[in-house]
């Protein structure tokens, strides 16, 4: 597992406007961020125009590069109305190209995270398409087996050690309630209370996703389905517990 002993830092950037309901995503990861003991030297992201995300990105990242503390992990909670091709939007509705958040945080350029893991949790719609499900039918499967061989090397890819959390499939729409706010936060929530203290972070999200999938919403009367997608290279296993 990593070690995560050591100094946490988060930062999370949240879009209101015309989003209701974000209020409570905010109130919800601000609890974890402190059950978690995260620190948020930046402070939070509230309401940004999109020409302002990625320079308080870059002042976040260059406070982990020049900080004496010894950092376990970054957490990167970004939560917007989103596009697709990997887009996000400021409160203007200028975009941002996820692909740019995540290079900054790479190897060469946040070297201080080198072998640590960077955490991504993207609370945002990835098109306009509805999921509106499709009737089980059962199958049998039969699980080939697959082995692979690896060499251990002190030499890093430009970017690894990556968790980053998709709150919907790409093409699709993230849903939220006014009330309790994004579906998927919520479930976090759910799941975190429940095992957070216990589990990785592979099998916590894994159990937010299964909770997802066997939950039926509704948008304008019409039930719509909603599932999360996890990219991950890590190396070893994610455990929150302080």
């Amino acid at each position: 597992m990593y070690d995560m002993s050591k100094t946490r830092v988060a930062f999370m950037m949240c879009v209101t406007t015309g989003r209701r309901g974000a209020e409570k995503d905010i109130e919800v990861m601000n609890k974890w961020f402190d059950k978690y003991q995260f620190e948020t030297p930046s402070g939070q992201c509230i309401d940004p125009n999109g020409q302002e995300i990625l320079p308080a990105l870059e002042e976040f990242r260059d406070q982990i590069n020049q900080s004496e503390d010894e950092i376990s992990c970054c957490l990167i909670t970004l939560m917007s109305h989103g596009r697709s091709h990997g887009l996000i939007q400021g409160k203007d509705g200028d975009k941002v190209d996820l692909d740019d958040i995540f290079a900054l945080f790479n190897n060469i350029q946040c070297p201080k995270l080198q072998e640590k893991p960077k955490i991504f949790i993207i609370q945002a719609c990835r098109g306009g398409k509805e999921d509106h499900g499709v009737e089980e039918i059962k199958h049998e499967f039969k699980e080939a087996d697959c082995t692979c061989n690896l060499i251990a090397i002190k030499r890093l890819p430009i970017a690894s050690d990556y968790y980053v959390v998709y709150s919907t499939q790409k093409g699709y729409v993230s849903l939220r309630n006014t009330e309790k706010g994004s579906r998927m936060i919520e479930a976090m929530d759910e799941v975190f209370s429940e095992q957070g203290m216990k589990w990785h972070i592979g099998d916590l999200f894994t159990k937010i996703n299964n909770n997802l999938v066997n939950e039926t919403f509704s948008i304008h009367g019409c039930p719509v389905k909603e599932t999360i997608v996890v990219e991950s290279t890590l190396t070893k296993a994610v455990y929150l517990a302080p």
